[in-house]
């Protein structure tokens, strides 16, 4: 995890069906760095886990005096929400890294489409209180299984007007049509975050867009090909030290059998805490972080998940 700042749970409360909101303030008082829409930070948890957790109030701003979260219930739980959820009360000190932008809205866009499935809503409701502000031409889809289980849903409401397009299975025997409701592609920027059958469903349904319109958050790491993880020498340029990194192992846990200090959060590639810059070697990247065919993706690599496609790999580690 990148370095900490000390803050402290000023209130939790619910706001939809299985959603906390938890608010966070410096604990000493002082001015949070700022976030831009999309922003998320890493939040360590007293039994000793850290999780990410988007910003509800991202707004762009240098400073900001508070930390807004939405956790959902998760009954796959590997202790995060559960513990927010459960044990979390006001008072409660943590520890929040700066906010990071994986998500980050691209600035020429001026006609956008934003949707949200589930939780997936956190960072989606900074964006359109983003969009509202700058004044552009932008419409909200948001999907949940029920009206009760959509959190900020009066406030998106009130915002977007007209603009919501509110899907509920229940009350439409199943999730959305996407392929039919993304067969033109109308807008500057799609930005999406919710489950994986969601994202999934986006991607194919805007295979014909044109390439850098559709941006995605993903919550949950996708599967890993058990036939894509073979064993590779590790080169620590550095470090002056090598490995062999097993077909089962990460490139994190090398890092950490060596004794080596590398930093992590989500061990997912999700997050983008791990990043190493890639000297030699072919990466096959597994991460939710970095586009596969950016060339600038040769020289990065998230270590927790991605591996060498080759015999060696060199990092500047």
């Amino acid at each position: 995890m990148t370095t900490t700042q000390p803050v402290v749970v000023q209130a939790v409360r619910a706001v939809a069906r299985d959603v906390l909101q938890v608010q966070l303030r410096h604990a000493a008082g002082r001015p949070l760095p700022g976030g831009a829409p999309g922003a998320h930070i890493d939040l360590a948890l007293p039994n000793g886990l850290v999780r990410q957790y988007s910003l509800v109030n991202a707004a762009g701003a240098a400073t900001q005096d508070m930390y807004e979260l939405a956790v959902g219930w998760d009954e796959r739980s590997r202790g995060g929400s559960r513990w927010v959820h459960e044990k979390l009360k006001v008072g409660q000190a943590l520890g929040a890294s700066a906010p990071r932008n994986l998500f980050a809205m691209a600035p020429g866009d001026r006609r956008v489409l934003l949707v949200a499935g589930g939780i997936g809503i956190t960072p989606i409701c900074a964006m359109a209180r983003h969009c509202e502000r700058a004044g552009l031409d932008w419409e909200l889809l948001v999907c949940a299984r029920s009206a009760a289980r959509v959190a900020y849903l009066e406030e998106l409401r009130a915002l977007a007007g007209p603009r919501l397009r509110l899907h509920l299975d229940d009350e439409h025997g199943g999730p959305p049509a996407l392929a039919q409701q993304l067969e033109e592609p109308r807008w500057d920027g799609l930005y999406v975050c919710g489950p994986a059958p969601m994202l999934e469903a986006v991607q194919a349904a805007t295979q014909h867009w044109p390439p850098g319109r559709l941006h995605l958050e993903r919550f949950q790491a996708a599967p890993v090909a058990a036939h894509a993880s073979t064993a590779f020498e590790l080169v620590l340029a550095r470090s002056g030290c090598a490995t062999r990194v097993e077909a089962g192992e990460s490139v994190l846990a090398a890092l950490e059998r060596l004794g080596i200090e590398h930093p992590s959060a989500c061990r997912e590639g999700l997050c983008g805490t791990c990043e190493a810059p890639v000297l030699d070697g072919e990466v096959r990247h597994f991460d939710s972080v970095l586009d596969a065919g950016d060339p600038a993706a040769r020289q990065r690599m998230m270590v927790c998940v991605s591996r060498c496609a080759g015999p060696r790999l060199v990092l500047d580690i």
